[in-house]
């Protein structure tokens, strides 16, 4: 018979090695093109065998759900946490442009979550447009991000200070789409991924900025 203890020790040992295969994943990710990552190199850098490695993970496919999938959720629970602090700091005397500025917060982060590896990320947030199984996590991501949006253009609709004529959720769909085609169009045109936010920021802008209600003397 098996012992409490025992299991106990087992599941550590098992969780212990999803943990070095998921940061072996992690390392080669960040610093190499997927296509070029095999999983003998994610078994060897993790320390354990192919066939087990195999027994954890189906394929490598899984773990760049995995690695990028974990990352953007922390760097989402950021944004909702710097978005707090920033709502809470402005107190009540507030412009349209507060407002503005915590939705370009929101996709600044998330530049810089696709800067970090743009090949690899890129490649993770396409498959939020694909009929894989995995892509749920993703979709929710997006969704979770689009919420983000709508709920402050809300909140500065509700206060008078962004025009109540455009639709919240639009807006938040809008946005997100500007960004998923800068991420999109950077390969293809051959521009420099570091260099992002330059391009995203005034296409941002432009969406936002006309939303922006003129205080009343």
């Amino acid at each position: 018979m098996t012992t409490a203890p025992e299991m106990s020790a087992r599941q550590l040992g098992k969780q212990r090695k999803r943990d070095a295969i998921r940061s072996a994943a992690a390392e080669l990710m960040h610093v190499k093109s997927f296509d070029d990552i095999t999983m003998r190199e994610i078994a060897q850098l993790a320390g354990v065998g192919e066939a087990t490695l195999f027994r954890y993970v189906p394929n490598k496919h899984d773990l760049l759900h995995v690695v990028f999938g974990d990352e953007l959720d922390a760097v989402l629970d950021r944004i909702d946490e710097q978005d707090a602090a920033l709502s809470a700091a402005q107190g009540d005397a507030l412009t349209g442009t507060h407002f503005v500025e915590r939705i370009r917060a929101i996709y600044l982060e998330r530049s810089a979550f696709y800067r970090r590896n743009p090949e690899n990320a890129s490649r993770y947030l396409r498959e939020g447009f694909s009929l894989s199984p995995l892509s749920a996590r993703n979709v929710a991501q997006g969704d979770r991000t689009i919420s983000m949006t709508r709920s402050i253009v809300e909140d500065g609709q509700q206060r008078g200070l962004l025009d109540r004529r455009a639709e919240a959720q639009h807006v938040g769909t809008n946005c997100h789409a500007i960004y998923m085609h800068e991420i999109d169009r950077t390969p293809v045109r051959g521009f420099d991924p570091d260099r992002i936010w330059e391009r995203l920021g005034p296409r941002l802008d432009a969406q936002l900025r006309p939303l922006v209600l003129l205080p009343r003397d």
